[in-house]
């Protein structure tokens, strides 16, 4: 029986994101190469290589800390190269073959195997991220607009993001769109005057808890909002002017009722920015976003209602090194 590789991974750039753990094997069977293992945070790991016949994709088996892992799915890729010396007639020689660790396997050591041949113990010290539309991996279903475009309850947590800009505010303060009330309950939690205003929806009543329902005011959604001119210390908008239809008299609202708002909007610059990838983040495609904003179009509205505007981005994230950012910010002040 041939020894364990141990397979250490390839170096990455330090630019790069956070990625998957790829080790190159580089090991011979008979018929082909088996290539390379990538181990996703997702638990997907994924065999590459090619072999001569292509139409059959070698048995390999995994196994996550001594346990197989279902195989999820096989497909071919192309290789001209590889058929260019082989002298075949077709470019299918390459292949990969997809298995999918579920939230129980930790995935510490992944072992290969094809029949009593070992081919590698890998420790790939990736962690576990369940992700979102994870059914998406093997659904058996036709989906369509509605199962993929859709949203869902309100966070119950605060963004940290948020929270440490609100942090420096004047108060008391207005959440604006408050949801479950979580940024008004981490406020409070801190001692700060603050309370948030919300949409009467079924989802809302069924997600406010009693600590933070006092706190919190629900409407029908018309306008003016029932407050008086300058209320507030200021306001906070977060992840909610690209919900509302008539969001121009929510913004003349907002500055209505605070000397100071605070409003984010997801930041549409990450689609261009992300295009050379074949990457967009799925949020900025929610089915209830209305309204789609630019640093250039949201500074053109806000203009005549504050004298001063000050963008910030948040939630910064990489893809093969690519900076974007989930939200834009505008801090602004009457």
């Amino acid at each position: 029986m041939a020894r364990s590789l141990e397979v250490m991974p390839r170096t990455r750039d330090p630019c790069e994101s956070p990625h998957v753990p790829a080790f190159a094997l580089g090991k011979t069977f008979d018929g082909g190469v088996l290539e390379s293992l990538d181990v996703e945070p997702s638990g997907e790991i994924r065999l590459s290589g090619w072999s001569r016949d292509p139409n059959a994709v070698p048995g390999f088996v995994v196994l996550a800390d001594s346990t197989v892992v279902p195989r999820r799915e096989e497909f071919r890729l192309r290789r001209p190269e590889v058929g260019l010396l082989l002298r075949s007639k077709t470019a299918d020689h390459g292949f990969a073959i997809a298995f999918h660790a579920g939230a129980s396997m930790p995935c510490s050591v992944v072992e290969v195997r094809l029949g009593d041949r070992r081919f590698a113990s890998i420790r790939p010290g990736v962690a576990r991220t369940e992700p979102h539309y994870a059914h998406l991996f093997d659904e058996t279903r036709v989906l369509h607009r509605e199962d993929i475009y859709g949203y869902g309850p309100p966070t119950p947590d605060a963004d940290p993001n948020v929270l440490a800009l609100a942090r420096s505010l004047p108060v008391p303060i207005l959440d604006f769109g408050c949801g479950s009330g979580a940024l008004v309950r981490a406020l409070l939690g801190e001692g700060i005057e603050a309370e948030g205003i919300e949409l009467r929806r079924p989802e809302i009543v069924a997600s406010l808890k009693a600590d933070v329902l006092p706190f919190v005011k629900l409407h029908e959604g018309g306008f003016p909002l029932p407050y008086r001119d300058g209320q507030f210390g200021a306001v906070v908008c977060s992840e909610v002017i690209e919900h509302i239809p008539d969001w121009s008299i929510a913004l003349k609202e907002i500055a209505r009722v605070a000397r100071r708002s605070l409003i984010t909007v997801p930041d549409m610059s990450a689609i261009p920015a992300l295009f050379p990838h074949h990457v967009v983040p799925w949020h900025l495609l929610e089915s209830t976003h209305l309204n789609f904003f630019t640093q250039t179009s949201l500074g053109r509205v806000l203009s005549p209602l504050f004298s001063r505007v000050r963008y910030l981005r948040i939630g910064e994230f990489q893809v093969n090194g690519t900076r974007v950012f989930t939200s834009l910010v505008a801090d602004c002040e009457r």
